[in-house]
């Protein structure tokens, strides 16, 4: 599909707009300015973007052997059957907290550079549900 002046217009000003508030994700400048997505995804190409996610989940103590022993029982189940990884189905996700915060996995904010950013999040405690 040919680029136009208009498109171009309104690509340059979600840019701007997200450069101007880099909290601002691409996806609401897009729908700020009443632009379909594939619109978006094609500027991002032409323009030099970087999405950056910034949700970080805090860590405990036992988290490190959590994680090994997640990794050895992978292995193992791997080992004894080659198409293990074929059965696990990957969904979207949100997990919604008691105190009103969102931990949404699909939220991502755009900038020239990454910044680096993070968020503070008690992900771990259970006063939440997964959804």
């Amino acid at each position: 599909r040919p680029k136009n002046a208009t498109n171009d217009e309104k690509a340059l000003d979600v840019l701007l707009t997200t450069n101007n508030n880099p909290h601002t994700s691409v996806s609401r400048a897009v729908q700020q300015k009443i632009l379909a997505q594939h619109q978006s995804v094609e500027f991002s190409k032409d323009i030099t973007i970087i999405l950056t996610k910034y949700i970080v989940q805090e860590l405990s103590q036992d988290d490190y052997d959590r994680r090994v022993e997640f990794c050895d029982t992978m292995m193992t189940r791997f080992g004894d059957n080659r198409q293990f990884f074929n059965w696990i189905y990957f969904s979207d996700e949100a997990t919604f907290e008691l105190n009103g915060s969102i931990n949404r996995q699909n939220i991502r904010y755009g900038a020239d550079e990454n910044p680096h950013w993070m968020k503070d999040s008690h992900t771990q405690y259970l006063q939440k549900v997964k959804v």
